[in-house]
């Protein structure tokens, strides 16, 4: 079991976030999105035609962040991603200099792809920065838009967030599917740092409740992490996750 303490708690890695900055920044670049699901209308700023995508449930393509070995690693944990939530998005790195972000969108530049995840080159930058095992604070966040993903290939997020002013309960949704990635792995290497998945998802909480991009509060993601990490222990298969995950955000 993993006590709401261990996601509350997190040491260095709490002060660290500790200033509330969410994953969802004012990005000038994506004017019409609401939190990290990018708008059509936004798609072509952020990730214009051209740009190098590589394939996540491909491990022989490794997206390029500079860092040969840090590649490898990502590209490895992709694939595991892919194949836990049945989804082949394509990955990119973008430029969010107007607002650190990762986003996930429906767009493709890649034939059979289920949408793609686009990963700020500031963002990486800030979570490779962490203290305590940062390759596992990306991980979450790629979990993260890989839940969306999952809501995006089964009209969840229309779903999730019908009649709300902001993209809470998606975002939350999300959230709760990178808990489960997180347990599923910790299931597989018991010295796997779940915990970090929840910390770091936590530290991107934010109190903008008016803000059409407001998801959710520190406490609020942390304790969805924690609902999908306890789902995994537990040995709830996918299909099983996602319809709790949805009757669980549906009911906030």
């Amino acid at each position: 079991m993993w006590h709401r303490r261990e996601v509350v708690l997190g040491g260095a890695l709490t002060l660290l976030f500790a200033s509330s900055q969410s994953c969802y920044c004012h990005d000038a670049s994506a004017p019409h999105s609401r939190g990290c699901c990018l708008h059509p209308d936004d798609v072509n700023s952020i990730y214009p035609s051209g740009t190098s995508t590589a394939l996540s449930g491909d491990d022989t393509i490794i997206p390029n962040s500079g860092d040969r070995e840090f590649d490898f690693a990502l590209a490895q944990t992709l694939y595991m991603l892919s194949k836990k939530f049945d989804v082949r998005p394509g990955f990119a790195y973008y430029d969010d200099s107007a607002g650190q972000n990762a986003y996930a969108t429906l767009t493709v530049r890649l034939s059979n792809a289920d949408g793609t995840v686009l990963f700020g080159k500031g963002l990486l930058s800030k979570l490779r920065h962490m203290q305590e095992s940062p390759e596992v604070g990306v991980a979450g966040v790629c979990a993260h838009e890989f839940g969306h993903i999952v809501q995006y290939r089964l009209g969840l997020i229309d779903k999730v967030n019908a009649g709300q002013p902001t993209a809470k309960r998606c975002e939350l949704q999300a959230d709760y599917l990178a808990g489960y990635f997180a347990g599923l792995r910790k299931l597989e290497h018991p010295n796997f740092p779940a915990a970090i998945v929840g910390v770091t998802l936590r530290g991107f909480g934010d109190t903008l409740f008016n803000d059409p991009g407001h998801h959710g509060t520190p406490e609020e993601r942390g304790f969805a992490v924690m609902r999908g990490f306890e789902a995994a222990s537990s040995g709830k298969g996918l299909n099983d996750a996602i319809e709790e995950s949805t009757t669980y955000v549906l009911s906030i």
